[in-house]
């Protein structure tokens, strides 16, 4: 930001007072009257008051005071200075034609770097693995799940499609051959490698807005072009490269938004904060590291705005009118454009995909391919229901004739996939409460399930209840867990065990009674175990493959409502009358879709624990302690690392801000009044800018215990990079031209030569075991230099075994980060069950029971402890296998007496 600048009184040794009563601007062209200020000019870069010339003398007969903004004219040396208008702060950015060149010629030797070999390497490189196959999910328009939003996804998927892919390549796994497959890669890596060119021209600008030298902008744009870790990120199917361009775009034009504050509301001023908000609501579609944008932006708006509130020049309808338009442009816009890339993404994916198990069966129901149908609304006793638990989408209440080899090994009660006939359940009154309903006026006729009814659930295919007591599930093993199990046979009147409570929690608000009266699809409910106090309850968790790798119900004490809620998705009663109202899933809104799609993402973001072997912590980032494999073949290696001189000289840059502001402030207060060189003020607006925005993209990744990787560091690095370009302006700016330009030079020619050092590890490009070696300055720097040609090594004849090094320990090879590994595994169906062999095994069962109870009858005695051991693994009552240790009013004497109503137990 071009900053306002007055000429300050100043007693020069052996002269008397001279007070210069004029104002100068930074960057104005000679001869412009202080009306036309610029970026720089072609033979004065550094403005009319720039550096000193060669021979300009040793110094300046005056002090140039920063941000005073006082108004020429408008006192005198003994009179106190009048009020400043806000916007006299800034003036408008003009970029001479000679600029505009050296612009150009910067950005063509960037885009030889940044495109050399762009086609090389020829495979899949590290999270191609996954972004290159989510393009082929938009171009063949299945719905899949991810934990980004998704702008940049779909704009690798327009590159592919412009550059002929057919998305039927799977990008399976690092490694893969894209040439061999036919797979157009260049076409879709060239995307990300424009967007990372476009860098360069945006950091001119950022630069040259934010008020600095035509060369100090020039050497900002060439350390980004030769920066290796961008260079690396921007080569491939990467999301990070749209992040950082939108992230660009975002401080470009707001530090252009500023240089039109002389003229608010105009069409520059309101093009530029328009821009603003909608790149940065790009940069959010792309990755939720845009929210650190917003702060950062929100941060620079509250403080314009609380300097705005101090400027008497500025009436409060123009004060309302300022904030009026930031909340509209950095609020409402952003929003807009995230909910607008929202709707592409669900329009352009319509058909039914692996990214179902992750939504709800409203959203489901929105997918080409998915019929959830419709169903009878009101649940009678006596309806045959499809139960589904609400919270993990893992499937439907479910029950085989298997059954648990640990607990009571009674039959199995699990969550399932797929619809089956096995995940009916038919609602029951409890004994007493039939025997009652049986003698009233009301027998025959249907009756409703209400709230705080005692129900029974039993298995229409094995006739066995939904049942719990006080045995530990097989795989959560806690003791506030219970095992539920299917209890029981045909006839047989069960016991107190086998009571639950309807609880309704949720209705729906459209839907009258849905809160009172249990409803298909409308009610959200749990079931409270009467006599256990616990509430049916899962978690995701998969039981072994004896049940069929299913996921595990359990009965849980004090458990969290969402993951004990349910609701009835099918329903079938012979006596609903035909014209009985109907429920089904609502289809829901872009809104609603987008809330859920962010909730779910938040929820599998904060699952992402599982290590990594090139996970970092975000206190090695700005010193570069270690980079990430991506890549690696015979010789070659992609090993992201950034160019060491200008990750260090941007962190020292930001300390010694930090450091400055608190020495000049120290000062402050023992009545010093420091200039900085003339520069203080400038340096707080612009680099402070830059620095808080590095803060902000920094900071926020230490709250977080998920997986992190060096690059999501690239977006603080490019601000970390404009702060030390700003603060090599402004702390050379009263050298001599030739100093300053030696030591912009030197720096370059260090960053130039880092950069080819370590380009082959960018490049992928072949190298030198002894040039790998010398390469790392840091212990920690772990690419693998064996993979390189040893030059000191002697012939050795091809059928010699090759000698290995014992004392070396080989760094983890390139690995792909998968965010959805873990929900894959938990969201992955269990395999259909072999009926078949389910059936065998139940007459084997059957059989054991048989002879059991032939012996009971011949003997007149109980079984004996093997016919007794037989029946129990088959799930089959008796009086002493089942329930030994349970009180009494859990209901052993119902045990006991359905052991003598029923001789031999049916085949199911």
């Amino acid at each position: 930001m071009a900053h306002l600048e007055s000429m300050r009184y100043r007693k020069q040794p052996g002269t008397t007072a001279i007070y210069e009563d004029a104002t100068v601007i930074s960057g104005m062209s000679p001869g412009s009257g202080g009306t036309t200020p610029v970026a720089g000019d072609a033979e004065d870069p550094y403005g009319a008051r720039g550096p000193m010339s060669e021979g300009s003398g040793a110094g300046y007969s005056y002090e140039k005071k920063d941000l005073d903004y006082i108004h020429p004219g408008s006192h005198t040396a003994d009179s106190m200075p009048a009020p400043y208008s806000s916007s006299e702060r800034y003036s408008r950015l003009r970029i001479s034609k000679s600029q505009w060149m050296m612009l150009g010629l910067i950005v063509l030797l960037a885009a030889y770097v940044r495109l050399w070999r762009l086609s090389n390497p020829a495979n899949v490189v590290f999270d191609e693995v996954h972004f290159g196959k989510f393009a082929g999910k938009y171009l063949n328009g299945t719905y899949f799940f991810d934990v980004h939003p998704p702008l940049a996804k779909m704009m690798f998927a327009a590159a592919g499609k412009f550059a002929g892919y057919d998305g039927k390549f799977d990008f399976k796994s690092i490694g893969l051959d894209y040439v061999a497959a036919g797979v157009p890669y260049v076409g879709m890596r060239l995307m990300p490698a424009m967007l990372g060119l476009a860098m360069v021209p945006i950091t001119y600008v950022t630069l040259a807005a934010l008020g600095h030298a035509a060369d100090a902008c020039a050497v900002g744009a060439l350390l980004v072009a030769f920066e290796n870790a961008l260079l690396t990120q921007s080569r491939l199917i990467l999301l990070d490269s749209a992040l950082i361009f939108f992230t660009g775009a975002t401080v470009m034009f707001w530090a252009l938004f500023f240089t039109e504050a002389r003229q608010p509301f105009g069409r520059r001023w309101w093009a530029y904060l328009l821009l603003t908000g909608i790149n940065m609501g790009n940069a959010l579609s792309c990755k939720w590291v845009g929210l650190f944008l917003v702060a950062t932006i929100g941060v620079w708006t509250v403080r314009d705005l609380w300097d705005k509130l101090g400027d008497l020049s500025i009436s409060a309808s123009q004060y309302t009118r300022h904030f009026i338009a930031r909340a509209f442009a950095l609020i409402v816009v952003p929003l807009v454009v995230y909910l607008f890339w929202f709707q592409v993404h669900f329009s352009v994916l319509h058909k039914s995909g692996d990214g179902n198990a992750f939504m709800s069966p409203e959203f489901q129901n929105t997918l080409d391919g998915v019929n959830l149908g419709h169903t009878p609304r009101d649940i009678y006793y006596g309806s045959r229901l499809r139960i589904r638990h609400d919270a993990t989408n893992a499937g439907y209440l479910h029950s085989h004739l298997s059954n648990y080899e640990t607990g009571s090994k009674q039959q199995q009660v699990t969550l399932y996939g797929f619809r089956d006939d096995n995940n009916f359940w038919v609602i029951t009154r409890t004994e007493a409460a039939e025997s009652k309903y049986q003698n009233s006026t009301e027998a025959g006729k249907l009756q409703p399930v209400r709230h705080g009814d005692i129900v029974r659930l039993m298995h229409w295919k094995t006739f066995r209840r939904l049942h719990s007591h006080d045995e530990r599930p097989p795989v959560t093993t806690n003791d506030y867990q219970n095992e539920v199990t299917g209890y029981g046979w045909e006839g047989f009147k069960g016991d107190s065990n086998d009571h639950w409570r309807v609880q309704i929690m949720e209705g729906d608000a459209s839907v009258p009674g849905s809160r009172d009266q249990l409803m298909a699809i409308h009610s959200k409910f749990r079931l409270v175990h009467v006599g256990r106090r616990c509430a049916l309850f899962s978690n995701r968790r998969k039981l072994p493959k004896w049940a069929h790798e299913q996921v595990e119900v359990t009965c849980m004490q004090s458990a969290k409502v969402p993951k004990t809620l349910w609701r009835i998705e099918t329903n079938i009663h012979a006596d609903i009358p035909a014209g009985a109202p109907l429920a089904e899933y609502r289809r829901p809104g872009l809104v609603a879709k987008v809330l859920e799609a962010t909730a779910v993402m938040w929820r599998v973001n904060n699952g992402l624990t599982k290590s990594h072997p090139y996970e970092s912590r975000p206190h090695t980032w700005p010193w570069l302690r270690r980079g990430m494999a991506f890549w690696g073949a015979d010789n070659r290696t992609i090993y992201l690392l950034g160019t060491a001189p200008v990750w260090w000289l941007s962190l020292v840059s930001v300390i010694l801000f930090g450091v400055l502001q608190v020495v000049l402030f120290l000062r402050s207060c023992r009545g010093f009044n420091d200039r900085l060189m003339g520069a203080r003020e400038r340096y707080a607006d612009s680099v402070g800018f830059l620095v808080v925005g590095w803060v902000l993209h920094w900071i926020p990744f230490f709250l977080m215990g998920r997986q992190l990787f060096l690059h999501h560091y690239l977006p603080a690095l490019w601000l970390a990079i404009l702060a030390f370009s700003a603060t090599l302006d402004l702390l050379t700016r009263r050298m001599r031209r030739r100093i300053r330009h030696v030591i912009m030079g030197i720096l370059l020619l260090v960053v130039v030569r880092t950069y080819f050092q370590y380009s082959h590890l960018a490049y992928g490009t072949p190298w030198t075991r002894q040039g790998c070696q010398r390469s790392k300055l840091l212990g920690t720097w772990d690419y693998d230099c064996k993979r390189y040609v040893d030059l000191d090594a002697a012939p050795t004849v091809l059928t010699a075994p090759i000698p290995v090094e014992t004392s070396h320990i080989d760094p983890p090879p390139a690995q792909n980060f998968d965010p959805l590994e873990h929900e894959n595994k938990l969201n992955e169906p269990a395999p259909r069950i072999d009926h078949d062999k389910l059936n065998s095994d139940a007459d084997k069962a059957h059989e054991a029971m048989v002879k059991a109870a032939t012996t009971v009858d011949k003997n007149n005695a109980a079984p004996d402890a093997n016919a007794a051991g037989a029946a129990g693994a088959a799930g089959e009552p008796n009086a002493q296998n089942h329930h030994e240790d349970e009180e009494p009013v859990i209901g052993d004497d119902a045990h006991h007496e359905a052991v003598a109503q029923t001789t031999v137990p049916p085949l199911f």
